[in-house]
């Protein structure tokens, strides 16, 4: 899931200056979540976050997915709705909204809204979907001819979490010219846009061996079949078992190959074409510089 890392741990958010961003910030990833100042991507990827709050949605940022607060008033919520719609970002918008729900101890809900006449099939297979990996979140498709039907029938204090505009009818006309959310959902919104999945957020502390170490006590040391070969920092190179098994005494550096990693920025499906090189083994992770800065072993797809 989007908001759920590969650190085996809650959501790691972090968020910019602007209205309601810290509260939202806090509420989905906990009280010490950081504010960054300065690059934003090079911010993002120190603090491996998995979440941006930020005050708007940040042009062709896609490091990370991104929530943006709209007169979001989390004291007057009373419960919160997760409008899904079949694009990319509805599994985020529930996920979402199921932290949001449970942080402020109130009821949490998706809703498919269909126009009237509309076959339901699409709604249904929706909410069946995300919610076999949300059970906890209620689920029904509303039929309503527009935004302000939408909200007098989820009821006042609903904060509504939605994806970014361009989507269904119900994005478009929410979010988009002569929109009248502002004066309709008292609890406000949060808009959510949902990001590639990528290596910073899932890697571990890097595993390697010097150039320099014996083949044979590189053996004792490590079970890997595929090892990454560091010097100063620096990925040099990748060293075998079934090649250290045959080189004694000598030195790895005798017997290793070309360097092969993965940038920390790239997605996990570019990720995902060396697999057959390291399987089952971690994929070395490297910076711009080709500085080894982690280890990655890929996420189940």
């Amino acid at each position: 899931m989007y908001l759920r890392s590969g650190k085996g741990k809650g959501p790691s958010v972090v968020w910019t200056r602007g209205k309601g961003c810290a509260e939202l910030a806090e509420l989905i990833g906990g009280s010490d979540c950081p504010r960054i100042t300065g690059d934003l991507a090079e911010q993002c990827i120190e603090h491996r976050a998995d979440l941006l709050v930020s005050r708007r949605l940040p042009g062709s940022f896609d490091l990370l997915s991104v929530a943006v607060p709209v007169d979001f008033n989390p004291e007057n919520v009373t419960r919160v709705i997760a409008t899904v719609a079949g694009g990319p970002h509805s599994l985020l918008a529930a996920e979402t909204a199921g932290h949001l729900a449970r942080a402020l101890g109130v009821e949490g809900e998706m809703v498919f809204a269909a126009q009237p006449g509309e076959d339901h099939g699409l709604g249904l297979e929706l909410l069946d979907q995300i919610g076999s990996q949300l059970p906890d979140l209620r689920r029904r498709i509303v039929e309503v001819e527009g935004v302000s039907e939408l909200v007098d029938d989820l009821g006042e204090g609903a904060l509504l979490v939605l994806g970014a505009p361009g989507g269904s009818w119900l994005q478009r006309a929410m979010l988009g010219p002569g929109a009248r959310l502002r004066r309709t959902a008292q609890a406000g919104v949060v808009v959510v846009r949902t990001a590639p999945d990528r290596v910073f957020r899932f890697m571990e502390e890097p595993i390697y061996v010097g150039p320099l170490r014996q083949a044979d006590d590189t053996l004792r040391l490590h079970d890997e079949g595929t090892l990454a070969v560091a010097d100063e920092g620096r990925l040099v190179g990748l060293v075998r078992r079934e090649k250290l098994a045959v080189a004694g005494e000598a030195p790895v550096v005798t017997v290793m190959e070309e360097a092969v990693s993965v940038k920390l920025d790239e997605t996990i499906a570019e990720a995902r074409e060396l697999d057959p090189t390291f399987r089952p083994d971690p994929i070395p992770v490297t910076d711009h510089e080709e500085y080894l800065v982690g280890a990655l072993t890929l996420p189940v797809a």
